[in-house]
């Protein structure tokens, strides 16, 4: 692992145990390893108080649904992006914001090492939700997790050559902390006709609305490309896109029993990609 780690609490380097996976610092601050298969599985820094955590059937949907390909058009653009504006280091860090169950690490990988076949490629994701890691240990195969707040990362300062911020808010300074001066952030928003048909049946009034893009004050626009494509999917995907929404609260059981009844053709995904460099 060429990531340096530090203890969150004192900010001091973190040491592993010879006889196991554990962590610790000089001032005897310890974080557990938990073991998910074969060697597998996350560091223990903390939890928060209210975990937002899905189901075992929803991760599984959800799973599912991603891993079929649907989101194919923007993981395409998303490699490109970071292929095109990527200096090509012989080794890059690379840190999935919120990462969930650890999708965007394994799908991006292999387009990226091939488009730089000699690329050694460190793989790191974080969360709150111990049922998402254990789902992401399992799934994946050498990227490194961590059970943390995004208010207080376990990484020493300028670690990260690329940070990846995939749907959802980019909180706080941690962030930027821990990404290397020049490096890139690349996020992806939801643009304004995203989930059109879904979203039209939750707001009575939904109007169209330029999506703003609001960027800390360390890092710089270089680029945004906005990706658009339309599928056509059963109610059961529809069901499973809109419980990946912060908006899904707006549904009540009546409404979801509608939406899983009903097939959507054309539904439209529209996102911005946009890339920051840390100045």
């Amino acid at each position: 692992m060429t990531i340096s780690l530090q203890c969150p609490i004192c900010h001091k380097p973190l040491s592993q145990y010879l006889t196991s996976k554990d962590l610790h610092c000089e001032s005897k601050h310890q974080f557990p390893f938990v073991e998910v298969q074969e060697g597998r599985g996350y560091w223990v820094f903390g939890k928060g108080k209210k975990q937002q955590t899905l189901s075992r059937a929803q991760m599984r949907s959800r799973l599912f649904l991603l891993s079929s390909g649907i989101h194919a058009p923007l993981l395409d653009a998303m490699n490109q992006a970071l292929v095109s504006e990527l200096s090509q280091p012989a080794c890059i860090n690379w840190l999935d914001y919120e990462s969930g169950d650890g999708f965007y690490l394994r799908a991006l990988a292999q387009p990226l090492v091939a488009a730089m076949p000699e690329l050694n490629l460190t793989r790191c994701g974080f969360g709150e939700a111990d049922n998402a890691l254990y789902a992401a240990a399992k799934a994946g195969s050498d990227e490194y997790y961590a059970q943390c707040s995004a208010k207080g990362l376990p990484y020493a300062d300028d670690s990260f050559d690329f940070l990846t911020v995939v749907d959802k808010p980019l909180k706080g300074k941690e962030a930027i902390r821990v990404l290397k001066t020049g490096g890139l952030a690349l996020m992806v928003i939801p643009a304004s006709r995203h989930l059109w048909q879904l979203r039209s049946r939750l707001f009575d009034d939904l109007t169209e609305k330029e999506v703003a893009v609001n960027l800390p004050k360390e890092l710089e626009l270089v680029a945004q490309h906005r990706v658009q494509w339309q599928l056509d999917v059963d109610g059961e995907q529809a069901l499973t896109l809109l419980e990946m929404t912060p908006y899904a609260w707006r549904a009540n059981d009546k409404l979801k029993g509608h939406i899983t009844r009903e097939a959507i053709d054309g539904l439209e995904l529209d996102y911005l990609v946009v890339v920051a460099r840390k100045r």
